[in-house]
């Protein structure tokens, strides 16, 4: 009869204490083997460039308008604070992502709502024509941005390696390059048939067309990626690991990775994070707005004015950035932190083109655009690429993918800013 009471306990303190306990996937569940991972790696490489293609085809098309900015709103100076609104909301609204663990919410609650919005932004700036519904345009994407990039970066995250995190940069170099050619096109057919039709207000209302049907798309793309096997594998693990740390009092916490604090993280990934800002911050400092304010000689004195700051600048910087992050996959070996932290270093020498825009002769300085792009993509998408071996788990390669992401806006607004300031204080 004891022994019968004994055994009832038990079961029933076997019930009570499994109700808190989460069910966590081990590690090893999602270390696919090598054929697993190179069965899928095309499908999640091509729907990752995707995705960041469509997240900055809204960015780019309203960095590519500065034509129709400089015609409507021509002593407004939008070229600089559009760039500083989308900068500036980037990097808060990613901030208070991270404080407020945002991310634990997981990919889904975060990349719909952001494709959502743009097709809502692209609506209104095509029906309404203002200069500060412009500049909310600009802060709206880039706080879409961190709804639906910084997610995509910790997707790419999830794994070990650097190419999909390769993928998402290409995409973003891909948007600059046939956002650019796309707009020079339409205006070459327009001049083509001589048509009286305004060619900067219809690209731009291309642009956000396009858009809105590519955000459709990438909804219907994402749901697709999230549902290969290496992907969903990694999602279950970590939203069981977010679970996990839910509750208090879970027993079963073996199998289950050390996280690491976003400080300790930070100490880690130091070099990286100030490499990623400083590539960031020389190049929003110099680009698009000083370049396309300098003394025209030449061909683009006279007729070619009009062409000068989109396509040639804008073009110029959007296709040394593409071939940078396309390259940085058969190169990144090469690159070790410190020789990382001297070329971006280096990247200090651009400045001089503040000095010297009055006087450099305008094809001279296209190629230093052109390799400014080209040093930012491959730069900036190295670092991403190379994480130190420290780092290791699932939430851990995705936290710090956010760090990163964090590192990149604080740059872009840090340099729009310094650009914005400079061009305000008339010292530019």
């Amino acid at each position: 009869m004891s022994s019968d009471i004994e055994r009832t306990t038990n079961e029933i303190t076997e019930v009570n204490f499994g109700i808190n306990v989460v069910d966590v996937v081990p590690i090893s569940i999602v270390e696919e083997s090598t054929n697993d991972l190179i069965l899928y790696h095309n499908g999640i490489y091509c729907r990752l460039l995707f995705l960041n293609l469509v997240v900055l085809w809204a960015y780019q098309s309203l960095i590519s308008a500065q034509n129709y900015y400089i015609k409507y709103f021509p002593l407004d100076h939008l070229d600089f604070w559009g760039t500083v609104s989308a900068g500036t909301s980037m990097f808060c609204l990613h901030i208070i992502q991270l404080y407020f663990h945002f991310y634990k919410f997981g990919f889904t609650k975060r990349i719909i709502p952001g494709f959502i919005g743009y097709i809502i932004v692209a609506i209104l700036v095509m029906g309404i024509k203002n200069k500060y519904l412009l500049i909310i345009a600009f802060a709206s994407v880039g706080g879409l941005n961190t709804f639906t990039e910084s997610p995509i970066y910790g997707i790419a995250g999830l794994f070990s390696t650097g190419s999909f995190t390769q993928a998402v940069q290409v995409g973003n170099g891909l948007a600059g390059f046939l956002n650019v050619s796309a707009n020079t096109i339409i205006r070459l057919i327009v001049l083509l048939f001589h048509s009286k039709i305004d060619n900067d207000q219809l690209s731009f209302y291309i642009f956000m067309s396009v858009l809105i049907i590519l955000s459709c798309l990438a909804i219907y793309v994402y749901y697709r990626l999230i549902n290969i096997p290496p992907i969903k594998n990694r999602i279950d693990q970590q939203m069981s690991s977010f679970q996990r740390d839910k509750f208090s009092d879970v027993i079963q916490l073996n199998l289950v990775e050390n996280e690491i604090s976003f400080f300790k993280l930070a100490k880690i990934l130091k070099i990286h994070l100030f490499v990623q800002f400083y590539v960031l911050f020389i190049s929003l400092l110099l680009w698009p707005g000083i370049p396309c304010s300098v003394t025209n000689n030449g061909w683009f004195n006279s007729n070619g004015k009009a062409w000068w700051c989109s396509p040639f600048i804008i073009g110029t910087f959007n296709f040394g950035d593409l071939i940078g992050r396309t390259l940085a996959v058969k190169v990144h070996q090469y690159f070790s932190e410190n020789i990382c932290l001297i070329s971006s270093l280096l990247r200090t020498l651009f400045i001089l083109i503040i000095f010297y825009r009055h006087t450099i002769d305008n094809i001279f300085l296209l190629f230093l655009i052109t390799l400014m792009g080209m040093t930012n993509g491959l730069l900036a998408t190295v670092t991403f690429m190379v994480r130190p071996k420290t780092i290791l788990g699932v939430n851990n390669c995705e936290r710090a993918a956010y760090l990163m992401t964090a590192s990149l806006y604080f740059g872009i607004a840090a340099g729009s800013i310094f650009a914005a300031s400079l061009a305000l204080t008339n010292v530019l």
